[in-house]
């Protein structure tokens, strides 16, 4: 059973409508393939749709007792093709749940599940959470092969968004669509050029494409699938990127992007660090509430470390001797001797009851950390209290502290906007607009420019620290730009 409190698995969205579907009782799909689906939804949609199918109300929607409704509707293509596109694709824009609006961002997972896991995840959601009763009599069980004849479309969340309204005949389109909404943003004209805004080099996950690509040359590396989070080495000389779709962890050369090294860690490996003096680099085995020692030198695994339930990211002390783990699944922080590679204790989180992603500040006494659900906290290390919490936006972010700044800058996957943080007087001073779906933000080492990730339109955006406005948006080669790596800012 998934812990009821969020988890670190990745999100799964299944868009919801809101058409009252026909009644009646249908035979299910093969045991084997709902036994699959189940274990697919645990691992990558629990997160944000809970165990029960409840969702997060205003951040993700629910599966219980919906999911047939959509796919009983008959407009435009059909329910049961748009469920799998969704997927297939993601969808970016708003919706509106029973009266509850969403304007989030999925990310497609076409290039992430194979064809049968797309399958047995549709059909176990839709013979789980109440939805068995209400599906269409006739239903079919999907296949990997329809799921596949359905492929190679090549989609945007956004144009999934519009086959929604065709398929679901709504007035979802009054709340104004997701290319409307962000128009000022990716129209944002260029400021400064690319080599003026990136100075030195930065390294972009894209997840959905399975790349790594270097800016400013944007030559673009390929080799790990699901590319996910990545961390620099202090020297910049190697790259620890994580894998989402293969389990493992990479390391590799920046001078030319070679794989240098490969780490099987488990089955959903999320956040990755390289220690400031560079011996150590750790990496997150979240269902096994596990962190993987690796030792960069030599590049070997030298231990496995239990934290504790659904550990996500983690940040270093300046001296390197303490980790700092998030645990979504405990509401808390796991600290970790490097010394002696064990545990020391837990320390609570109240008011982020599933921290996500984390930094510290550079005097080393606060930590800065970003929950799943749209908030970030800062808490104090001398009393180990959560001093304020404030609410950001929607979804999960990246958190950065900064450099040589009074600001902290969060993304917000399910929004468009940065919000920026005073960490001085602990107030909200400026939300810029970047653009459908920033997820990491790391600023550069001067703290000149701080860079978003945007995972929807497939951009990294550059914000000007000391103005707060947008001076560029830099396309990426690919799909789902979640992560960035910044040199002299970990």
């Amino acid at each position: 059973m998934v812990n009821q409190r969020i988890s670190p698995m990745l999100k799964l969205v299944l868009s919801i409508g809101l058409f009252s579907g026909a009644s009646g009782v249908t035979a299910a799909p093969g045991e084997e393939s709902i036994a699959r689906g189940e274990e697919v939804y645990s691992q990558q949609c629990a997160a944000c749709h809970q165990a029960g199918g409840e969702g997060i109300p205003g951040s993700f929607p629910p599966q219980k007792e919906l999911a047939a409704n959509i796919f009983n509707a008959s407009g435009g293509i059909g329910g049961r093709d748009y469920l799998a596109h969704v997927l297939q694709y993601g969808l970016t824009g708003p919706i509106n749940v029973d009266g509850t609006a969403y304007n989030g961002n999925m990310p497609a997972w076409g290039g992430s599940l194979s064809d049968q896991q797309i399958a047995d995840v549709l059909n176990y959601v839709l013979t789980a959470f109440g939805n068995r009763e209400r599906i269409s009599p006739d239903f079919q069980p999907y296949t990997a092969d329809e799921v596949s004849a359905l492929s190679g479309k090549d989609l945007s969340g956004k144009d999934v968004h519009q086959l929604r309204q065709a398929v679901m005949a709504t007035d979802e389109q009054s709340s104004g669509s997701a290319a409307s909404q962000d128009a000022s943003a990716t129209g944002t004209a260029a400021k400064v050029s690319l080599e003026q805004a990136v100075p030195e080099p930065i390294y972009a996950a894209v997840q959905n494409s399975g790349v790594v690509e270097r800016f400013p040359s944007k030559s673009t590396w390929p080799g790990v699938e699901g590319a996910h989070y990545t961390a620099l080495s202090p020297d910049g000389k190697q790259l620890m990127v994580s894998g989402f779709k293969t389990g493992n962890v990479y390391i590799m050369n920046t001078d030319n992007g070679e794989i240098q090294a490969s780490f099987p860690i488990g089955k959903v490996v999320q956040g990755v660090k390289v220690s400031p003096d560079g011996r150590y680099g750790l990496a997150v085995a979240t269902t096994l509430g596990e962190i993987a020692v690796i030792d960069m030198e030599t590049q070997s695994l030298v231990k496995k470390v239990n934290v504790g339930d659904t550990p996500h990211n983690i940040i270093f002390n300046e001296d390197s001797s303490l980790a700092y783990v998030t645990l979504q699944g405990e509401g808390a922080l796991a600290v970790v001797d490097m010394t002696t590679l064990d545990k020391q204790r837990d320390i609570p989180t109240p008011g982020l009851d599933s921290p996500h992603n984390i930094d510290i500040s550079e005097d080393g006494r606060r930590l800065w950390i970003r929950d799943f659900v749209g908030h970030v906290g800062v808490l104090d290390l001398d009393s180990e209290k959560v001093l304020k919490v404030f609410k950001v936006g929607a979804g999960h972010g990246g958190i950065d502290v900064i450099p040589n700044s009074r600001y902290v800058a969060t993304g917000a996957i399910s929004a468009s906007r940065v919000t920026v943080i005073d960490a001085d007087s602990l107030t909200v001073v400026a939300n810029p607009e970047v653009g459908t779906g920033p997820h990491g933000v790391r600023a550069s080492a001067d703290g000149r420019y701080l860079y978003a990730s945007v995972t929807a339109d497939n951009l990294i955006t550059v914000i000007d620290v000391e103005s707060l406005q947008v001076v560029r948006q830099e396309p990426v080669d690919g799909k789902f730009p979640f992560w960035v790596a910044v040199p002299g800012n970990p």
